[in-house]
């Protein structure tokens, strides 16, 4: 009875709604409205708030989901495990990554050998795709830092210089390298500072004392990008994202050690899975033939 209950109550927190949650179910909505109202009634609390077809967690049931993504995750993953045990013909696996360019190759690599698996893969911060493997919501990832988690399995994937790029009208577009200290006082477009670009820049600066001159921050690689065709100023990028554009020139720093190391990364609980296997042992034997580090 309770896990019936806990069900229909996780889907509509998952999914934001009754409706969505009896698709999600196959179930019928008033149902699934039946059974949140008799979990609320059991234990008199209110795990919802309602408007109309809107709904919002409370503080109950947010407290309530946290140990549901854990008992459902649970659930999700046997099934999934034992979809993927049958032939590694059949299967989903859900791949999240910081950086598109380094997602993409493995991706491509892991289709050429299965092409069947069916992959949902997200493209979010650092701070968010681990969370969200940690819910079991990604079962891998492609991070540029990894904490020293006791729970995570990661291996070094590949490592990419951070380069500069400027618009072809300024002084610097027909230069290959620039040295550290001219960064200081000029004017740079960054991304926001959870951005793993921008902090590699940002310490590669503070040990070697220079401070930049006005900047801009945006929260979008696009609109960075257009922002430096423009010449509002100087951008920076990890060298394996960074796209080639008649208006743009990269130019490297020569004297500074400026650089992001990529790593795919799971859960070590479940690193034997099928699936994650067939995945991790693609990553390794790209590291292994790879000739040499981006950079």
């Amino acid at each position: 009875m309770y896990h019936k209950w806990l069900r229909s109550f996780h889907a509509v927190a998952r999914e934001g709604g009754f409706t969505a949650a009896s698709k999600v179910l196959n179930i019928g909505q008033p149902t699934i409205t039946d059974q949140v109202k008799a979990l609320e009634r059991q234990f008199g609390v209110e795990l919802f708030h309602r408007r109309g077809r809107t709904v919002t967690l409370t503080d109950t049931g947010r407290g309530l989901l946290e140990i549901t993504q854990d008992i459902f995750g649970h659930e999700e993953e046997a099934i999934s495990f034992l979809n993927a045990a049958r032939d590694l013909k059949h299967g989903k696996l859900k791949l999240g990554g910081v950086g598109a360019p380094v997602v993409m190759e493995l991706v491509e690599h892991f289709q050429a050998s299965y092409p069947e698996i069916q992959l949902d893969i997200s493209i979010d911060h650092g701070t968010p795709m681990l969370r969200s493997l940690m819910d079991f919501e990604t079962d891998v990832a492609i991070l540029a830092h990894v904490e020293n988690d006791p729970e995570l399995f990661y291996f070094p994937y590949v490592r990419s210089d951070v380069v500069l790029f400027v618009n072809t009208d300024h002084p610097w577009a027909n230069r290959k390298t620039v040295r550290i200290g001219e960064l200081t006082g000029q004017t740079f477009i960054l991304r926001e500072k959870t951005s793993t670009t921008r902090q590699a820049l940002e310490g590669a600066l503070a040990k070697a004392d220079v401070s930049l001159g006005t900047a801009l921050e945006i929260n979008s690689r696009e609109a960075v990008m257009d922002g430096i065709v423009r010449g509002l100023g100087i951008g920076a990028v990890s060298e394996l994202e960074y796209v080639p554009h008649e208006r743009l020139r990269a130019i490297r720093i020569s004297n500074a050690d400026v650089f992001i190391s990529f790593y795919v990364v799971c859960l070590k609980r479940r690193k034997n899975r099928p699936l994650l296997q067939a995945f991790l042992k693609t990553a390794e034997e790209i590291v292994e033939n790879r000739p040499h580090s981006t950079g």
